[in-house]
C-alpha cells in the first residue's frame, strides 16, 4: 500500500511539473498565467518558458524564476523575477527583482531590486534598491537605497542618496540630503540637513534648517565647534565644549573645585546674534553631576542650571561671555542636620527637604572665554 501511494504521488507530481508541450509553442513573452508551481526552475509547470511568463500566483518549493508577478509569489528559498512585482513576494532566504516592486518584498535574509520600490521591503539582513524607495525598508542589518521617501529602519546601518522621511539605525545612517529625521545609535552623516539629526555624533556639510541633537555635532559650512574655559559660583575652573549651529548647539562640560569635588555635565543652548554679529545673547540649559572622588551613580547630586549670558565676539575664534544663572540642586547625600554633604548652594532663596532629598535654588553667575 505504501509503495502504491508513493508511486501515485510521484505520478501526480510529474504531471504537475511537466509543462504542456502542445501549448508551449504558443506562449507569448508577456503571457500571464493564473498559477504556477515549481521545484527549481525550469522544473515546474511553466518549464523553460518561466522567464517569459508573469504569474498571478506563484509557488516555488525551492527556487523560481519568472518574468513578472501580478499578485503573490512564495519561495521556499529564493525568488527571481526578471521584471516587475505587483503584489507580494515572500521567500525563506531572498528575493531578486530586475524591475519595480509595487507592494511587499519579504525575505528571510536579503532583498535586492534594480528598479524602484513603492511599498515595503523587509529582510532579516539586507535590503538593496538601486533606484528609489517610496515606503519602507526594514533590514535586520542594513538598508541601501538610491533615494528614500518614507522610512528606513536597520539594526546596524542605513544608506541613501537622499532621504525624505526618516532613517533609524542601531549604529550609523548616511545620506546625501536629509529632509526629515535621522536617528542612530552612534553616528549620522549627511551633506545637507533640513530636519533633525539625533545621535551621539552628527556630521553634516550644512544644516539649512533644523537642528543636530547629539554630544558632538560637526557642521562644516555653517556650524561651529568651540572649546571654552569658564568659571562660576560652584566650580571655579570648568572646561566646556560646544558644537552645532547657532540656533541650537550641544554642551559638554567638566570642572574641578579646590575642595576635592568635581563635576561633569551636558546640555544645550543657542546663540542669538544681534545686528553686526558682534554681540549675542546666549541662553543655555545644562545638567551637572557633582562628585567626590570617583563617580557615584547611586547618589543624587544633580545641579540644573539655566543661564542667560551676554557674549561679545572679539575675533573670529575668540569671544567672552558672562551672565546670571538660575540653579536647582537636588541631593540625597545629607549630613546629620539634613544639609547636603557637598554643599554648593550660595545663599539659596529656596531650601527644602522632601523625603530623602534636599532641594535648593539660588541665583549664580558664569563667566568665560571661548575659542
Amino acid at each position: 500500500m505504501k509503495t502504491q501511494n508513493r508511486n501515485y504521488f510521484i505520478y501526480c507530481l510529474v504531471l504537475l511539473l511537466c509543462p504542456v508541450i502542445g501549448h508551449s509553442q504558443q506562449t507569448q513573452s508577456t503571457d500571464t498565467r493564473t498559477f504556477q508551481l515549481s521545484l527549481v526552475t525550469p522544473v515546474g509547470s511553466n518549464g523553460r518558458l518561466s522567464s517569459q511568463v508573469s504569474n498571478k500566483i506563484s509557488l516555488n518549493l525551492i527556487a523560481g524564476y519568472a518574468y513578472g508577478v501580478r499578485a503573490v509569489e512564495v519561495g521556499g528559498f529564493y525568488n527571481i523575477v526578471k521584471r516587475d512585482v505587483k503584489g507580494v513576494q515572500v521567500s525563506g532566504f531572498g528575493n531578486n527583482t530586475g524591475g519595480e516592486v509595487n507592494g511587499l518584498q519579504l525575505g528571510g535574509f536579503i532583498n535586492t531590486n534594480k528598479g524602484k520600490v513603492e511599498g515595503a521591503q523587509i529582510a532579516g539582513f539586507l535590503n538593496l534598491v538601486s533606484d528609489s524607495v517610496r515606503g519602507y525598508q526594514l533590514g535586520g542589518f542594513t538598508n541601501v537605497s538610491g533615494a528614500t521617501k518614507g522610512l528606513q529602519i536597520a539594526g546596524f546601518t542605513n544608506h541613501s542618496k537622499g532621504t525624505e522621511g526618516a532613517q533609524l539605525a542601531g549604529f550609523i545612517n548616511t545620506s546625501e540630503d536629509v529632509d526629515g529625521f535621522q536617528l542612530a545609535g552612534f553616528i549620522n552623516v549627511a551633506k545637507q540637513v533640513k530636519g533633525v539629526q539625533f545621535s551621539l555624533v552628527n556630521v553634516a556639510d550644512s544644516v539649512a534648517s533644523g537642528v543636530q541633537v547629539g554630544l558632538i555635532n560637526i557642521t562644516k559650512k555653517n556650524g561651529f565647534i568651540s572649546p571654552a574655559i569658564e568659571s562660576d559660583d560652584v566650580i571655579p575652573l570648568r572646561l566646556t565644549f560646544r558644537s552645532g549651529v547657532d540656533r541650537f548647539y550641544s554642551v559638554l562640560t567638566a570642572g574641578l573645585h579646590e575642595d576635592d569635588y568635581w563635576s561633569y555635565g551636558a546640555g544645550f543652548g543657542s546663540r542669538l546674534f544681534l545686528p553686526g554679529r558682534t554681540l549675542f545673547i546666549n541662553p543655555e540649559l545644562t545638567w551637572h553631576h557633582i562628585n567626590e572622588d570617583r563617580v557615584k551613580t547611586d547618589q543624587n547630586n544633580h545641579q540644573i542650571k539655566l543661564g542667560l549670558n551676554i557674549g561679545y565676539q572679539l575675533l573670529k575664534h575668540l569671544y567672552i561671555t558672562g551672565g546670571p544663572t538660575l540653579n536647582l540642586y537636588i541631593s540625597n547625600r545629607l549630613d546629620e542636620s539634613g544639609k547636603p554633604v557637598i554643599d554648593i548652594a550660595d545663599n539659596p532663596f529656596w531650601d527644602e527637604k522632601r523625603g530623602r532629598n534636599r532641594y535648593q535654588m539660588w541665583i549664580g553667575y558664569t563667566i568665560g572665554i571661548g575659542f
